[in-house]
């Protein structure tokens, strides 16, 4: 039986063709071109400084930061210049608040990276030698860069989380807090002692975090039949993931293929900015035998 290698392809596979396609040149875009989410981005999001953890930290935003830093919109029912207008001056605010970390930076998310120039093979800064243009592939890019620069055919690839040539494609990016494991901001002991503008703002931060959940689960349900025909790997390639917890679930779906158990696990790391036994650990910990994990530099690929 002829086996087929598997490629799981991440975005450090775009950044080593040389796109601009970190997330913190992400952040740079949003900063030129969205000044209100820049702002709020900035005040309530709690991503690193490059936001290289953007995905992640849409789970870690402190509601309570942003009650208590908006809660100057929420006015005493008793003040001499209250009027009935301004009961929802604080929700709207917080309703802001959400829309742009919700819908606004996946709006701005999908411009951005629908006009990334993609590099042909002419044009590339390098290319790897070794891509089997016989292999499977799992991307978590949205790009067409196995295409554009290898002709990998696209019934090769699945692009996990969308994919940015096609306008009709929904791009994915969320955090792995599953909204139904989490119970309700509202859920607590003092909610009868709660202004019901509070209440209602938590109510609209529930909706935020299940408005950026990423659907792993459901997403591996709807392309079961990519996951289904990896009987045959023998050799799996990552290159350019992160690894993060964030992608754990598609991990976890392709380690409970049976047959994967006796795969080989090839992974690179940059010299100048990994460090190899760190992406050991992390696939360790995603499940991966770590007797079958081997490590190459960028270079030898």
């Amino acid at each position: 039986m002829t086996q087929t290698p598997l490629y799981l392809i991440g975005n450090g596979f775009d950044l080593w063709h040389g796109i601009p396609s970190s997330y913190r040149h992400f952040k740079a875009y949003v900063k030129a071109h969205d000044q209100e989410l820049s702002r709020i981005s900035e005040a309530y999001l709690p991503a690193e400084e490059d936001w290289s953890d953007l995905e992640s930290s849409l789970a870690d935003i402190d509601v309570d930061y942003i009650i208590d830093d908006l809660g100057h919109f929420m006015s005493c029912y008793g003040a001499d210049d209250w009027s009935d207008s301004a009961y929802h001056d604080f929700q709207i605010e917080v309703e802001r608040v959400v829309e742009n970390l919700s819908e606004g930076l996946k709006r701005q998310f999908a411009t951005w990276i629908r006009k990334l120039c993609i590099p042909t093979p002419e044009t590339a800064p390098r290319l790897l030698k070794t891509i089997d243009p016989a292999a499977l592939f799992l991307s978590f890019n949205y790009t067409p860069t196995l295409r554009t620069m290898y002709g990998i055919p696209d019934a090769q690839v699945l692009h996990i989380h969308g994919r940015a040539d096609r306008p009709d494609s929904d791009l994915i990016l969320g955090h792995a807090w599953n909204p139904h494991t989490r119970r309700s901001l509202n859920y607590r002991h003092d909610i009868e002692e709660l202004d019901t503008r509070q209440v209602e703002a938590f109510e609209l931060l529930d909706d935020y975090f299940s408005r950026t959940f990423k659907p792993s689960q459901r997403i591996i349900e709807a392309n079961a039949r990519f996951f289904e025909q990896l009987t045959d790997v023998e050799t799996i390639w990552v290159l350019g993931h992160s690894l993060l917890a964030v992608d754990a679930p598609y991990f976890h779906a392709i380690l409970s293929v049976p047959e994967i158990s006796k795969a080989c696990w090839q992974v690179a790391y940059r010299l100048e900015e990994d460090d190899p036994s760190e992406k050991v650990e992390q696939l360790v910990s995603l499940g991966v035998a770590q007797n079958k994990i081997s490590t190459l530099p960028w270079s030898a690929l």
